[in-house]
């Protein structure tokens, strides 16, 4: 793969670069549900499946290190269009287009379950940066955190605990291209909605699925994961690369804190990302 993988444009700063991340352990003891966070000193555990894919999609661009606020200025990027990998063993998915050439630069942004106020998480999780909610067991509807396009579609577990492929280990799983650049992850769904496919535009608080325990997971939640995107199949980036908790926090008192600046400078920081995962 060219290390050359992914163009990122960010107010009017050109910078080459192309994702990835390191590998972390999942399926740890579940944190203690807490909606009031503190600085992490851990990293997080289950999930990440991909799907084949084309496409063609706007990424994220590198910008300042401090986490960014409501009123940071949104990414404006051209599109990639790259052709992703074989799906994995487990499950063998039809390559699909997306197109999102044209969309708006902003978005709202919404705590991913239906009755947020019943949701809960923690400020840890092992192995990498995600956060876990849990919403008073399965069954509960998951919504979408922004508005934007699907990348991946996942409806079939192919998560199989004697192989424990880190590639399955999210099970039933989406993964969103945000209006603002950055990639929302959410895995574990027991059930998708059958109309969402691969480059369908969804709104932030559109209904995607219901919260269960599908691939690695031991307990009913949704894992909740936010990157930047990557131009081909891989799980390690898209599981999480920022603390979720720190937006969730903010979302849940009515703020709305964008994930943007702090994902373009883990992509300046992180500059083969995508290319070595």
């Amino acid at each position: 793969m060219s290390a050359r993988l992914l163009a990122l444009a960010f107010g009017g700063t050109l910078v080459v670069a192309s994702c990835t991340s390191s590998t972390g352990t999942d399926g740890e003891p579940f944190p203690a549900l807490s909606p009031v966070a503190s600085d992490p000193t851990m990293s997080g555990p289950v999930s990440d499946a991909a799907i084949a894919t084309t496409s063609s999609t706007p990424v994220v661009g590198p910008a300042t290190v401090p986490v960014s606020t409501a009123g940071s200025s949104p990414v404006t990027a051209a599109p990639v269009t790259t052709t992703h990998g074989a799906a994995t063993p487990e499950e063998t998915t039809p390559t699909t287009t997306v197109s999102t050439t044209t969309v708006p630069t902003t978005t709202p942004y919404v705590i991913p379950i239906a009755h947020a106020p019943a949701g809960g998480w923690g400020d840890t999780h092992s192995g990498y940066p995600a956060t876990d909610i849990f919403e008073n067991g399965c069954g509960n509807g998951i919504v979408s955190p922004v508005n934007g396009s699907l990348l991946e579609v996942r409806r079939v577990n192919g998560y199989d605990p004697n192989i424990d492929n880190p590639a399955t280990r999210g099970g039933r799983s989406i993964a969103i291209l945000g209006d603002d650049g950055v990639r929302y992850y959410l895995a574990h769904f027991e059930l998708i909605e059958e109309p969402l496919e691969v480059g369908q535009r969804v709104m932030a608080g559109q209904a995607l699925g219901t919260i269960g325990t599908t691939g690695r997971s031991g307990a009913c939640h949704v894992h909740f994961g936010i990157s930047p995107p990557c131009p081909d199949q891989e799980w390690s980036v898209r599981r999480g690369v920022v603390w979720p908790y720190v937006y969730l926090n903010d979302w849940k008192r009515g703020g709305q804190l964008t994930p943007v600046d702090e994902i373009s400078a883990w992509v300046a920081a992180n500059p083969n990302a995508c290319a070595e995962a």
